[in-house]
């Protein structure tokens, strides 16, 4: 929360002033999220663009459209998350308040400009960490073109200084103690310069070149959602003939294919080593292109690996056999490893016996994993394209893992359609930092079906590559191992601890499209067995 001194009093009363009544008023409903530690709410608040004179509505919407942005990056800090990253669905131009306005240049009391005061009132999802019970939230967002102006607003106020000036929205940090006083500066300048102005007709020069606006978000809270489970048995296919449940697995490389230290490639095999700690007989089926996994060269001659030490070379650079007695050597076994899994399908699989409603099914476990690019090159990212197309047709749960993109990567919704999605239940997750802004609405629009036949694991914050091979993996448990657990306990068994957060650590993963589900372990016991 910004503490405010007696200019910024001035500049929140100017902002009471401004302030309309909101277009449609924010009442309480049900949560249509479940969380582990975050809460659905939902958010308003009041800001201001200016424009030129007798802009069209397109003009206008784009300068609301990016203020608004910059909340995504504003909010990370109070540990909020919001659900239309472009506000393409909440604004309503019927209730925007539009004021010519003079802008007055002390310095050059003759010169005549004017520009139009748009007013705007914004309403949105958002999922708020459960213990931040604050009902208001005071916080500055950017103005105006923050893109051209990213070298006066980046080194105070961004928590990267090598982003690029389209990504400072999302890096925006007000909670730096440098952003706070450049926002600070800036309303005492505002202040001083308005002095003797009418704020209804006329404003400052400087106010006019503003890099900020301070915004008071409201919180409503809505009513906690029913405890709910995933379909286990649609997943396993009860009422059917399948034989199997199929999940498919994707990790992006962050940077470098070739290097084993790249985080990637860390969490692709952490995630392996978690998948295979609780199902050791899980076995690899086949490979495309083919590829011997475990076979390697040590010193000129051939050492046939386990996967368990394979992970443990890459994941804990450690684990070596005797004979990879120098750096080098253990160094090449890493990089052998990662060549052999890289840009190449490997399927996995484990026979099991699904008891649903005390009738068991023969079933086969089925994963098909791949780590490789997706993105960065026009050939990798169509790849990427055509394997999600696979595997939103053939796969029961699907697991992406990687870079957001910020929404503009492969996964994009816009690349889909609803023919690319079988008419039955399937469960996703995008475990990518703030996807809950770019990807569950779009999908669950998309599924035949609907959210009857579609749920979505997002992440309301940034997901850190520490441990996230590890939290996939326990998705994937949650929803395989037979424990019937609910939609809590499966995020829940999500939270891993990296060394930077001992405590555990958790994106506000949040679930949507699961109110309608009815599975009932109670009524519909469920049991999965190895075989």
């Amino acid at each position: 929360m910004f503490h405010f001194t007696r200019p910024q009093a001035l500049i929140l009363a100017m902002s009471a002033l401004l302030a309309v009544r909101c277009a449609s008023d924010v009442g309480s409903g049900e949560d249509d999220l479940t969380s582990a530690t975050g809460s659905e709410k939902k958010v308003s608040w009041q800001a201001f663009v200016y424009v030129p004179v007798g802009s069209a509505d397109a003009v206008i919407a784009k300068a609301i459209q990016k203020q608004i942005k910059s909340a995504i990056g504003a909010f990370r800090g109070p540990e909020i998350g919001i659900q239309d990253r472009d506000a393409l669905s909440n604004l309503n131009p019927t209730g925007w308040v539009r004021e010519d306005v003079d802008v007055i240049d002390a310095a050059n009391p003759t010169a005549k400009a004017k520009l139009t005061r748009v007013r705007y009132s914004y309403s949105d999802t958002a999922i708020v960490r459960k213990k931040n019970t604050a009902p208001e939230q005071q916080i500055p967002l950017l103005f105006g073109d923050y893109v051209a102006k990213i070298a006066a607003i980046k080194p105070p106020c961004s928590d990267d200084q090598k982003t690029e000036a389209d990504s400072m929205w999302y890096h925006y940090t007000p909670q730096l103690a440098s952003c706070k006083k450049a926002f600070a500066d800036e309303v005492a300048k505002i202040n001083a310069a308005s002095k003797g102005l009418d704020p209804t007709r006329q404003i400052a020069k400087v106010d006019a070149e503003r890099n900020f606006v301070l915004v008071r978000a409201k919180f409503t809270a809505v009513k906690a959602p029913p405890v709910k489970y995933p379909e286990y048995d649609k997943l396993w296919g009860a009422g059917t003939d399948r034989t199997m449940l199929v999940a498919y697995a994707f990790f992006g490389v962050d940077n470098d294919v070739q290097d084993p230290s790249d985080v990637s490639a860390v969490e692709h095999f952490r995630f392996l080593r978690t998948l295979l700690a609780r199902y050791p007989t899980m076995k690899v089926t086949k490979t495309e292109p083919q590829a011997l996994l475990l076979d390697f060269d040590l010193a000129g001659g051939k050492y046939v690996a386990t996967f368990a030490e394979v992970c443990n070379w890459v994941v804990d650079n450690g684990g070596f056999p005797a004979a990879a007695n120098s750096q080098a050597l253990k160094d090449s076994l890493r990089k052998q490893a990662v060549q052999h899994w890289a840009e190449r399908w490997v399927y996995w699989e484990l026979p099991v016996t699904a008891t649903i409603a005390g009738k068991p099914r023969n079933m086969t476990l089925q994963l098909r994993s791949y780590w490789g690019y997706e993105d960065g090159k026009p050939e990798w990212r169509q790849a990427a394209t055509w394997r999600y197309l696979e595997a939103f047709w053939h796969g029961d749960v699907f697991l992406y893992q990687g870079h957001s993109h910020f929404g503009h990567g492969p996964l994009e919704p816009v690349n889909y359609a609803a023919k690319n999605f079988p008419d039955r239940y399937q469960v996703m997750l995008v475990n990518s930092c703030v996807s809950f802004n770019y990807y569950d609405v779009d999908f669950l629009k998309m599924h035949p079906g609907g959210t009857s036949k579609l749920d979505i694991v997002v992440n309301g914050l940034p997901a850190f590559w520490t441990k996230m091979g590890e939290s996939s993996a326990n998705y994937l448990i949650g929803l395989t191992d037979g424990a019937g657990k609910s939609w809590a306990d499966v995020l829940t068994g999500m939270i891993v601890k990296p060394s930077w957060a001992p405590a555990g650590y958790d994106p506000l993963r949040a679930v949507n499209g699961e109110l309608d589900n009815v599975f009932d372990p109670k009524k519909t016991p469920i049991k999965v067995d190895p075989r």
